[in-house]
């Protein structure tokens, strides 16, 4: 992974964890959501 990740020109590095970035918005998001949904379940809010 390394060795293909060190082939990459600038570009395409900045682009590749741009996306691993956002994935983990997209996944701190989604946990943060069902966290909250369980909390208000627990207090009869859901």
């Amino acid at each position: 992974m390394r060795k293909a990740i060190a082939e990459l020109d600038a570009e395409q590095r900045s682009q590749l964890l741009y996306l691993a970035d956002l994935g983990t918005a997209l996944f701190s998001s989604a946990l943060v959501v069902t966290i909250l949904r369980g909390m208000a379940q627990l207090i009869g809010l859901g």
